[in-house]
């Protein structure tokens, strides 16, 4: 049966993307790594007007128009959401993003991973101040349902654990998982994220991907820098710039579909007010019914087409 309780059963595959899981069947086999940087210059000064004339609860930050216009890119490049599973690409019905929040910069402080859920049409502010909520809540200790379910995990003694980690994974491969298993679990998110330059890492080191979970992107932030260029003519100027690192699965979608979303980023990140406006979302991907159901009118349309040029010969 081609149905998950988190995803819609992509059916309209061209025969060369089906066969990719056969030929690749984990994410390790398919893992394709891109660096490049993004030019930021607009979004500072974006940030710096927000944060003077429209501040909101809390001071907007560039790590936050960053995953809002990474979100965009999703939302508009319904690909990029898209996993492998069980042999079969699906297309998740859910936009989040997953990242790691250190309570301290010191080496003994504790990090927290938390699940953050977005909906397509919401604008900056909105995004912005679910992602502030999150960082704030686990800088200042509070609950975490990633921890809570580790905490009860480990409880059980090892071959009880092993057994009931297979059991779940046995569940999400068949599409059948609890949601509150995945809300516990930061590897079931439509990217996840790394913000090394909030540790004053300047380049942006590629992440492996887990086969674990469902995440088909993994992307690593570099620290903001201002960089002095020279164009055509010889003349200098600045731009702020960010290294970015990105390991996807390169099975759900084709080298062309990446770099063409990477400009569409590039795009919000240039011209930050348009994520202000709420979006024209894309058509849905097709149901299998739906699909079924076109192949069969296209069927009949060509007997049709036939019948009638049998009759004017």
């Amino acid at each position: 049966m081609k149905r998950r309780n988190d995803a819609t059963y992509v059916a309209n595959l061209i025969p060369y993307k089906r066969i990719f899981p056969y030929i690749m069947p984990k994410r390790t086999d398919s893992l394709v790594y891109h660096k490049f940087s993004v030019d930021l210059t607009e979004g500072v000064k974006f940030i710096k007007h927000m944060n003077r004339t429209d501040p909101g609860d809390h001071q907007y930050r560039v790590f936050e128009l960053f995953l809002a216009a990474l979100l965009r890119t999703i939302v508009m490049r319904p690909h990029l959401n898209r996993f492998l599973m069980n042999y079969e690409t699906w297309q998740r019905d859910e936009l989040s993003l997953n990242f790691v929040v250190k309570e301290d910069y010191t080496d003994d402080a504790p990090e927290h991973s938390a699940i953050l859920y977005f909906e397509p049409t919401m604008t900056f502010p909105e995004m912005a101040t679910i992602i502030n909520n999150t960082i704030e809540n686990s800088r200042a200790g509070g609950d975490n349902d990633t921890d809570a379910a580790i905490e009860f995990f480990l409880r059980f003694p090892k071959w009880l654990l092993r057994f009931l980690v297979s059991i779940i994974g046995f569940l999400d491969r068949k599409g059948i998982a609890p949601k509150a298993l995945r809300d516990a679990d930061g590897l079931h998110s439509s990217a996840f994220v790394a913000n090394l330059g909030s540790i004053n890492l300047l380049s942006s080191p590629h992440h492996h991907l887990y086969e674990w979970g469902t995440t088909s992107i993994f992307i690593t932030m570099g620290m903001l820098r201002r960089r002095r260029i020279i164009n055509e003519e010889g003349e200098r100027s600045f731009i702020d710039s960010m290294d970015i690192g990105v390991t996807l699965d390169e099975r759900i979608a084709d080298g062309f579909y990446f770099i063409r979303s990477i400009q569409i980023l590039q795009d919000y990140l240039n011209n930050p007010q348009r994520l202000m406006e709420r979006p024209d979302i894309p058509l849905p991907t097709p149901t299998l019914k739906e699909v079924k159901r076109q192949k069969k009118a296209v069927k009949k349309a060509q007997r049709k087409k036939k019948k009638a040029e049998r009759k004017l010969a």
